[in-house]
């Protein structure tokens, strides 16, 4: 870190004394991680939490497996075939992934995970319009990496299109562990197919493993890598903020707010898991101008007395130093997208992701 940005993120931190939001939300500034120890009893208290007794789903694997299924998404460059991945899991609930094996290959996978939204085939062009996912999985392949593109619960297809909303399926369905795992389990179980069945069904032998994900995708993205340290390198793009500073917009479904999971680690927690470990890093991106979520629209001074830029480099240097005092040689940091136009992966996001795998930031 510069020196100058440094002291400039410890003036803020003793310049402004934390004050509780206006509405009842879950305060989750403080970092309870203090050691090594701590992250291992954390991760699997969140794994108990999710999956119960079931635990984590390590040798699940999905229920088909489609070969060289029609591309769903149109004008991708450097495309050998898509396999469509089918997950199974308790009470019903389903879930569908694609595999985005590219010609020219360096070996290398990207979980790509949308929000709230049932299609990864929006705005092909070079204006920063549409949510950016074909940009991003087409500027991800026309570099090499193979893409799994995955969805939220019940925004697979049009036809399952956000029509059972989250809180319902909080409220109404009964699961070992939690409602959480309909979430997070089809990453796992895709990655767990990626890792043992590349000879079998004729794909590269991956050798690391990244995440990038939007909105309920970057929050997601954002539990994910906290509870699985094979992500290496994770992108979580406007998809959180912590709790204690949120309002409106940002205040989110069931998922970004249950209180009984949070407790046991708030999002600052949550980033030092995803970030922590010899060759992991996490960038979490937010948009200033979101139209949607966790961007300056969406932000009162009044929840902490500072401003949205002040009390998101807080998070960022909270993160940084939790993180210093574990020795890691992980890292946490916060790009601000000032060129987005709203909710969504800009071409500016989709360039700072590739550098950063790339190695070339």
């Amino acid at each position: 870190m510069k020196p100058q940005r440094f002291s400039v993120f410890l003036f803020f931190l003793l310049s402004f004394a934390f004050t509780s939001p206006g509405m009842a939300l879950l305060d989750d500034h403080l970092i309870t991680i203090n050691s090594p120890a701590s992250i291992a009893t954390k991760r699997d208290a969140l794994i108990q939490f999710i999956w119960g007794s079931d635990g984590f789903p390590g040798g699940k694997l999905p229920s088909s497996v489609t070969k060289n299924v029609q591309n769903p998404v149109a004008s991708l460059n450097n495309l050998e075939r898509v396999d469509q991945l089918s997950i199974t899991m308790d009470a019903g609930e389903k879930q569908l992934a694609y595999h985005f094996i590219p010609k020219r290959k360096n070996n290398r996978l990207v979980v790509v995970h949308h929000g709230h939204a049932c299609t990864f085939n929006d705005y092909p062009g070079p204006a920063d319009n549409g949510y950016g996912m074909q940009r991003t999985i087409n500027g991800l392949l026309s570099d090499g990496y193979s893409v799994l593109a995955l969805y939220m619960p019940h925004y697979n297809n049009p036809n399952d299109c956000g029509g059972i909303s989250h809180d319902s399926m909080f409220n109404n369905i009964t699961t070992t562990g939690s409602v959480m795992k309909f979430f997070l389990e089809p990453v796992a179980v895709s990655l767990n197919y990626l890792k043992t069945k590349s000879v079998a069904d004729n794909f590269p032998v991956y050798r690391d493993f990244h995440m990038v994900g939007l909105s309920g995708g970057g929050w997601t993205t954002t539990v994910y890598a906290a509870i699985d340290p094979t992500i290496k390198l994770s992108f979580p793009v406007a998809g959180s903020i912590p709790i204690y500073l949120r309002c409106d917009g940002s205040i989110g479904d069931t998922e970004q707010m249950l209180s009984t999971f949070y407790q046991i680690a708030g999002y600052p927690d949550l980033y030092v898991l995803g970030s922590y470990g010899a060759g992991r890093k996490q960038v979490q991106i937010l948009n200033r101008h979101d139209d949607c979520c966790f961007g300056e629209n969406q932000h009162r001074c009044s929840t902490t007395g500072i401003s949205w830029d002040q009390a998101m480099r807080r998070t960022e240097l909270d993160v940084e130093i939790a993180s210093f005092k574990l020795g890691t040689t992980g890292f946490f940091l916060l790009e601000i997208d000032d060129t987005a136009t709203s909710h969504m992966i800009s071409h500016h996001a989709v360039n700072l992701i590739l550098a950063e795998l790339n190695g070339s930031r």
